[in-house]
């Protein structure tokens, strides 16, 4: 077979792979079907393909290692389409070429724009090269982490400058490192934080020192102005070996510093091309104890401690104004007040979380978490019909980034009319 607008799909669920069928065969793509590795390689082997879309969840096997492992003639356009949400996915995904990375649901609109995309190459002749492999682990598959994964797959790809903003202790200088690892772990490299740059001499020194690598600069909001000059006038002449800038910044971003006059605009215009976006822990509370878990690993790899379900359950409840800091310093609280027992209890966890009551279900849950916000509207002297809208728009603004600020898709995934949707979120604008 030697058609390059044939489309392999490798999908084991037979009703999804059937629809994807039937839409590639709407926009002119012959589509195959494989569903498993073993499968995928038998059709390779028939000859090549134009396109492969490509499930990561296989029974024989990881997906990618049919991209990793194949000896490409003519290497195709490539998606991978999966319910799996781990950021080492995503990048390993990017490092090796991969057009698209698409969630399940499918998106079917993305999904067009990817047959296009075969379409064209079909046409052109064109190929996609092979990039070398990369990738580092990174936990979070709730989602609320979902538009990171792409954002961070997407800076992992780029030469371009990166802007991370979040909340202390989301996590921020470890993607700094994670991007600058991933995306050539060879180059040269400087981390240092804003704050502790004195003088113009010193930033000269730095940026000198990581050329033909990446900068990374921490609480980029703190520069002093005659620093956010010169760095503007820096990156304002570039040259094949002008480092990258990957910058990190407090949740609000860099845009209501340059409104308020305290952050250059020049230089935010520099810098403010990729953004990568850390929600806090509360915003991801499924990931919490695979998180818990993976901090017990680090702080005591010798040991099996494990979490009893009471202690998670207390977590998965818990604020965390401090996010992942706040969480690694509470289990090192627990492993050393366990004194290396088997099972970190309640008895173990600081005083403030042991406390928590008992949950009573999720309505209780519910009313816990919005007790601080409503006490706080009433602080305003409000009537019902505000404190119920104020409450909508909260729900909105949530959903949104659920699914990653695209009316179109909360309306279709929670039967929302569109017209309806449109009229709520220009009021919430107002």
């Amino acid at each position: 077979m030697t058609d390059m607008k044939t489309l392999l799909i490798v999908e084991d669920h037979h009703a999804l792979a059937a629809a994807i069928a039937a839409a590639a065969e709407r926009s002119g793509l012959e589509p195959l079907l494989a569903p498993s590795l073993a499968t995928a390689r038998e059709r390779l082997h028939e000859g090549p393909v134009g396109g492969l879309l490509l499930d990561i969840g296989l029974p024989d096997g990881h997906g990618l290692d049919l991209v990793r492992d194949w000896s490409w003639d003519h290497k195709p356009e490539i998606a991978v389409i999966t319910a799996h949400g781990e950021i080492e996915n995503a990048i390993d995904a990017r490092k090796l070429g991969i057009a698209r990375f698409l969630d399940k649901p499918v998106d079917f609109q993305e999904l067009q724009s990817f047959f296009d995309l075969v379409t064209a190459a079909a046409e052109s002749g064109e190929g996609q090269p092979s990039p070398d492999d990369g990738a580092s682990p990174f936990v979070g598959a709730s989602p609320a982490m979902r538009p990171v994964i792409r954002q961070i797959s997407h800076a992992c790809a780029s030469d371009q400058p990166v802007v991370i903003r979040g909340a202390t202790g989301t996590g921020k200088s470890k993607v700094a490192r994670l991007i600058r690892q991933a995306s050539d772990p060879g180059q040269r490299s400087q981390t240092l934080h804003a704050s502790t740059l004195l003088d113009e001499g010193t930033l000269t020194d730095v940026f000198d020192s990581s050329r033909g690598g990446q900068l990374i600069i921490e609480s980029i909001e703190s520069l002093a102005p005659e620093l956010q000059t010169l760095l503007a006038r820096r990156l304002d002449q570039p040259d094949e070996r002008t480092p990258r800038p990957i910058v990190t910044t407090g949740d609000e971003g860099l845009l209501p510093r340059v409104h308020d006059g305290s952050f250059q605009q020049d230089l935010y215009y520099r810098l403010q091309i990729l953004e990568v976006v850390l929600p806090p822990l509360r915003e991801r509370r499924a990931d919490i104890p695979a998180i818990s878990d993976c901090f017990l690993g680090e702080l005591n790899a010798a040991s099996h401690t494990r979490l009893d379900d009471r202690v998670l359950e207390i977590f998965s409840r818990y604020d965390w104004p401090g996010n992942l800091r706040e969480l690694r310093n509470v289990i090192s609280f627990a492993l050393v007040t366990s004194g290396g027992a088997a099972v970190v209890t309640t008895d173990h966890i600081p005083e403030q979380l042991a406390g928590i009551p008992a949950h009573h279900g999720d309505d209780d849950a519910l009313t816990l978490a919005l007790e601080p916000w409503v006490d706080q509207q009433l602080e305003t002297d409000p009537d019902y019909k505000t404190l119920s809208t104020g409450l909508e728009n909260l729900l909105l603004r949530i959903l949104l980034r659920r699914f990653d600020g695209k009316p179109s898709h909360l309306a279709a995934a929670l039967g929302i009319n569109r017209t309806t949707l449109r009229t709520k979120l220009k009021r919430m604008k107002r």
